[in-house]
């Protein structure tokens, strides 16, 4: 038994009650069938905003929404978020029954993918929720969402024979969505073994832009089997929730959805970067849903759930002005990716008018501090010939190329990182964190402008051209103290084998305080000069300064 959408009614709790199961027909209290169409959120412990009283009520009440899942992951409640993802769904309860909407609380098995795994937690989870809301006819179960890896429908049906008498027990005539394997998308085995309780349908999960015609046809055997089926998770674009929209097979599945009268909930309620997402990146949560503030997704769903036929939705754009992107590259990124791209050309522009007035104004201030400071740049004391000249313009003309480029890219980056990249829904850790490594490449980034602009400053000074014979006398002076000889001899060695034009003008001397007539010794077998004093007062200083006395070079070493 089922009814097309225009026989259905739209239900609500407050005047249609409690729900039931007849033959594949969800129905209202008084036997009538009835269709729900409403919108998943997404984890409740990621984008915990969007538990909001005021969000949904703008959903039940502009939308028109008359469901909203609840989505619980249960890996991250069974390993350190039991209390705030019961919080939070508790409130995400008290909020869909506050705004007359049907409410699912679902168990999101996903990366722990068989049920089986945390059934302890689960039984205990659902106990506890079905009998603090016993027999209030808003809430929906969904004990297995998306069963998954090598989990078989025997250990789905041995779960939920565990799991169905706990909520029975406080909530008797709740409806219960059951998992099916391979992400919820095996209703065949379900319908081959289904459950022995009243009350169950079987829950199915599609993206419209991955899942064609091959799980139409097995939703469709599903249904002429007799089973009861409810698809309590769903998007128009790839399975992965991301990727690329397909509104032709979207209209095909909704139009097969609304015609056997089957409920769904589209996933979701978010502003998290990806496709399937209803809320734009940019979106503030604490503030009221405008139609500006929804992605492609969530312009096509409000149509959707407001009751315009899949067929007749008006195709949203992603972006109304026409793109530079291809189109291959554009399907490939996220929303938020494209809205970023188209803004870089505009954002490009300010940074290099910017980096331009910058580059003019130490131009001029270098111009007009070379007059008031003179420096060995500022005369003229080599004449390097035209082609030296032509040289040096050129290769400081791609210098200062070379260092705008770097500048350029670096502050695109730093715009990046301040206005995308800090991670404002990861939590104040993560936020600090991030904001304290965006201090670290700031500095690092003056630190190397001020390097830049030394380096830009380096000329290549030639050194002026004299004849041998006018190289002056040079001493080189070895003061010693108390090291040992072998030292003192390598040291000798290296002053010895000095390059120089005239050899003959160097002067090696070893500085002694007379304390060692060892000193002396090695001074005439190595072929330099030998100091002494009479003292050692003031030790190698005092020794430095006798032998200064005693020579007249112009340079010392």
């Amino acid at each position: 038994m089922y009814a097309k959408e225009d026989n259905c009614i739209h239900a609500r709790p407050s005047s249609n009650g409690q729900l039931s199961v007849e033959g594949t027909q969800l129905v209202d209290k008084n036997g009538a069938p009835v269709i729900l169409k409403g919108i998943s959120t997404h984890g409740l412990t990621w984008f915990p905003d969007f538990i909001s009283n005021d969000i949904f009520k703008q959903l039940s009440s502009e939308w028109d929404c008359n469901l909203i899942r609840l989505p619980l992951y249960s890996d991250l409640y069974c390993n350190g978020e039991k209390e705030q993802s019961t919080q939070l769904l508790r409130k995400g309860v008290d909020y869909a029954i506050a705004s007359d909407m049907y409410v699912v609380v679902d168990w999101h098995i996903l990366d722990d993918n068989d049920p089986n795994i945390n059934l302890d937690k689960a039984l205990d989870f659902f106990n506890t929720i079905s009998s603090d809301y016993a027999n209030v006819p808003n809430i929906i179960y969904e004990i297995c969402n998306e069963p998954n890896g090598e989990t078989s429908w025997m250990d789905v049906y041995s779960y939920s024979s565990k799991v169905i008498p706990i909520i029975r027990a406080n909530s008797p005539g709740a409806v219960i969505l059951v998992g099916t394997t391979t992400y919820d998308r095996d209703l065949i085995m379900a319908s081959r073994n289904p459950l022995p309780f009243d009350n169950i349908m079987y829950v199915l999960h599609f993206y419209s832009a991955t899942h064609k015609k091959d799980l139409q046809g097995e939703l469709l055997e599903a249904l002429g089997r007799g089973l009861p089926v409810f698809i309590s998770e769903c998007g128009i674009c790839e399975a992965s929730g991301d990727g690329r929209i397909d509104f032709e097979s979207a209209a095909s599945w909704f139009s097969i959805l609304h015609e056997h009268g089957i409920s769904y909930a589209v996933w979701s309620l978010s502003n998290k970067d990806e496709s399937s997402a209803m809320l734009k990146p940019v979106y503030d949560p604490k503030t009221p849903m405008a139609d500006s503030d929804l992605t492609t997704s969530g312009i096509w769903v409000k149509a959707l759930i407001q009751g315009q036929d899949p067929n007749a939705i008006a195709l949203p754009s992603i972006n109304e002005k026409s793109s530079f992107l291809p189109s291959a590259l554009e399907q490939s990124l996220s929303q938020r990716d494209v809205a970023i791209t188209h803004a870089w050309p505009g954002i490009a522009l300010r940074i290099l008018i910017i980096e331009a007035l910058a580059f003019v104004f130490v131009i001029v201030y270098r111009k007009l501090s070379r007059k008031k400071h003179k420096t060995y740049d500022s005369l003229d004391v080599h004449d390097t010939g035209r082609k030296e000249k032509i040289k040096e313009a050129v290769f400081s003309f791609l210098r200062r190329i070379v260092l705008l480029l770097s500048v350029f890219s670096t502050l695109m980056y730093l715009f990046w990182r301040v206005a995308f990249s800090v991670p404002t829904d990861k939590g104040p850790v993560a936020v600090t964190a991030n904001i304290i490594l965006l201090i670290v490449e700031i500095f690092g980034f003056v630190e190397s402008i001020v390097l830049y602009m030394n380096l830009l400053a380096l000329k290549d000074h030639p050194l002026p051209t004299i004849s041998e014979e006018e190289f002056p006398e040079v001493d080189i002076f070895i003061a010693t103290y108390n090291e040992p000889e072998d030292l003192l001899k390598k040291t000798i060695n290296a002053c010895n084998h000095l390059l120089y034009p005239d050899r003959s003008k160097v002067h090696v001397w070893l500085c002694d305080d007379n304390r060692r007539s060892s000193m002396r010794a090695l001074a005439e077998s190595m072929g330099i000069g030998y100091f002494d004093r009479p003292d050692n007062k003031g030790a190698k200083a005092g020794n430095l300064n006798n032998a200064l006395g005693k020579t007249s070079a112009p340079y010392i070493v």
